[in-house]
């Protein structure tokens, strides 16, 4: 970590703490209100919510280390601070130091090189908060609508939101699967190890009787696919 990063580090520590503050605050009352509605509408059971926990936290094991690799590149050159801010609210670490190389590229320098000061780090930090905004406004502008739309359909025999919400949902997956597995062969391993680890586990799970075993079955699927593809590409190499 560079000296310019480490002087504008200590003053950013206060602001960083009570960003993060702001979102613990806001997950804990959205967590409250979930609860709450759905004990009002009796959606799911206390069974079905402990599951729904139980795969939910394994679902962040796979995003959470690709996070990791990144923020320890991204530490050495924005400094903890900035990295905890940041990847604390968004999550995005190299999403984030895509935001900073662009900045340093208008400004005509390089991320952590030479002509790297106080005042282009400061305007980095601007940048990758920015570059947040379009987030924000997308909540501001259409999720009103549709908590309002979704209230409406309630009263409706027939509704289109929950053929909505999965055909999104299969949209996205299918888009990010295909568009990930050709960029690389591993990449394209990685994807079918997962596939077929999921497969396998799918079909041995009712054969054994346990079946809480199911709750793991993202985390083994992910596991899977890391591990063909680190065989694919060290095959490749």
């Amino acid at each position: 970590m560079s000296e310019v990063v480490s002087n504008v580090t200590h003053v950013l520590w206060p602001f960083a703490c009570i960003l993060l503050g702001f979102v613990c605050v806001q997950a804990l009352i959205f967590m409250r209100n979930a609860l709450k509605f759905n004990k009002k509408y009796n959606l799911y059971s206390k069974a079905e919510l402990v599951e729904i926990a139980k795969i939910s936290s394994v679902a962040t094991i796979g995003p959470s280390l690709s996070v990791v690799v990144v923020v320890i590149a991204m530490i050495n050159l924005v400094g903890p601070s900035v990295t905890w801010m940041r990847t604390g609210v968004i999550g995005a670490a190299d999403y984030e130091l895509w935001l900073a190389n662009v900045v340093t590229d208008a400004l005509g320098v390089t991320l952590g090189g030479d002509g790297f000061t106080e005042a282009v780090f400061v305007c980095c930090i601007f940048g990758m908060i920015l570059g947040s905004a379009p987030y924000m406004l997308n909540l501001i502008l259409s999720l009103k609508p549709m908590d309002k739309l979704a209230t409406k359909s309630r009263a409706k025999k027939r509704s289109f939101l929950p053929v909505l919400g999965m055909t999104a949902e299969l949209g996205f997956m299918g888009y990010w699967g295909l568009n990930t597995a050709t960029k690389s062969l591993p990449n394209t391993a990685g994807i079918i190890g997962g596939l077929v680890t999921s497969l396998l586990i799918s079909r041995i799970i009712p054969k054994t009787g346990k079946e809480n075993t199911g709750d793991w079955v993202l985390g083994i699927a992910l596991i899977g696919g890391m591990v063909a593809a680190t065989i694919i590409d060290s095959i490749v190499k």
